[in-house]
């Protein structure tokens, strides 16, 4: 459901005011007066958009900020000027400034005067910034602005009930997609062609952005963008499929033969499949990330593969997908521990020297239980018929 179709909803517009009183009482805790979330008008699920995060609003200019008293109401600027009647549609914050982007900061510095904030001990959450952003934080503001970015990310990793409600339809989205490629898949398609027809096919179900890789080979050496290579028999095509709903990644990992697979093959796949399922039993509060890429390597290693669970085969074991938050990854040298109510993916991706690269990887929720599959179905070494 893209935003062109959706209207916001109770539950959208009280999660956002929880979003907004949280990052308040934190702001508080640590002695701070409010904040500059920004938000630029690019969107990577490597990056967050900590604007986007406390508005629920994707601008389509390459500005956006929310300065957020902790006494006292929030206001949003935004651009470009155009746009202000549908921001005020989506935002349900009642101050609202919209403006071209060259008059940007100079409407912020306005903003600040007006609310008596200048001389406030202020924290920016900036999430990835141009320079001339960055640096003009500081040079509008009496005190040195205080680091923002973990705060935000230290609420948003937990996810509430709207970010759950985006993340499964996203979820939803990435499964369907999927399985239409291994619909229509077939030797002599493009790598391009397969992966066009997929993207096309996920925006027309609400996905607002996608971040894929598509490749296939009779060895694969790793996982890639889609090049110009045909699919041929025997190929094993790979998918990472990454949509986003209302800013929200969400990644599967896929594995597929053109044909019948090998017993190797689905050997390999079985002892990756076999690591997930063992890392998923084991991720309940408290565990400790590198934990979790100990249990996934371990029947790995067992079966001979060590030096595949290193890089450069292998860099980490699973992540995050920021709006607001990158936390955790599951990497040998994170210090995250698992949280109930997180959303990241777990994916023992690996290089093996007798099959090629293989995909198995799940969107999961973190529970008392350990970690719940977002999708209806867990990846299996498909097939697709030819």
């Amino acid at each position: 459901m893209s935003q062109a179709e959706f209207r916001p909803n109770a539950l959208r517009d009280t999660c956002l005011d929880r979003r907004r009183a949280a990052v308040c009482e934190s702001l508080k805790a640590q002695g701070l007066e409010g904040m500059i979330a920004y938000g630029t008008g690019r969107h990577s699920f490597l990056a967050s958009n900590p604007a986007w995060y406390l508005t629920g609003f994707r601008q389509l200019g390459p500005h956006m900020a929310v300065l957020l008293p902790v006494d006292g109401d929030p206001v949003v600027i935004t651009t470009p000027a155009w746009d202000l009647g549908r921001i005020h549609e989506w935002v349900n914050v009642a101050d609202i400034v919209a403006v071209d982007p060259e008059d940007f900061l100079n409407a912020v510095k306005a903003e600040l005067d007006r609310r008596n904030m200048r001389d406030k001990r202020l924290a920016i959450a900036g999430g990835i910034q141009l320079r001339e952003i960055s640096d003009a934080w500081p040079a509008m503001l009496s005190k040195a602005p205080a680091p923002g970015d973990k705060l935000v990310s230290d609420i948003s990793r937990v996810r509430d009930e709207w970010s759950l409600d985006c993340v499964r339809r996203a979820a939803d989205i990435a499964e369907r997609g999927y399985q239409y490629g291994l619909e229509i898949a077939r030797p002599g398609m493009a790598e391009y062609e397969l992966a066009g027809e997929m993207e096309a096919y996920m925006r027309s179900l609400g996905a607002e952005d996608n971040f894929q890789l598509l490749a296939a080979s009779q060895h694969n050496r790793a996982a890639h963008r889609a090049s110009d290579r045909k699919l041929d028999r025997g190929d094993l095509l790979l998918g990472e499929i990454t949509p986003s709903v209302e800013g929200e990644y969400v990644q599967i990992c896929r594995s597929a033969v053109l044909g019948e697979p090998t017993k190797l093959q689905q050997d390999t796949f079985n002892l990756l499949d076999g690591a997930l399922r063992d890392a998923m039993r084991a991720a309940k509060p408290s565990v400790a990330a590198r934990d979790l890429v100990g249990i996934m390597n371990a029947p790995i290693i067992a079966a001979g593969y060590e030096p595949y669970t290193k890089p450069p085969y292998m860099r980490t074991r699973g992540h995050s997908m920021a709006l607001g938050s990158m936390d955790p990854e599951i990497a040998v040298d994170s210090d995250e521990v698992m949280i109930k109510g997180m959303v990241f993916i777990l994916h023992p991706n690996q290089y093996f020297p007798d099959t090629g690269y293989m995909m198995c990887g799940e969107p999961v929720l973190i529970t008392d239980e350990g970690a719940k599959p977002l999708t209806s179905r867990m990846g299996r070494l498909d097939t697709i018929a030819i």
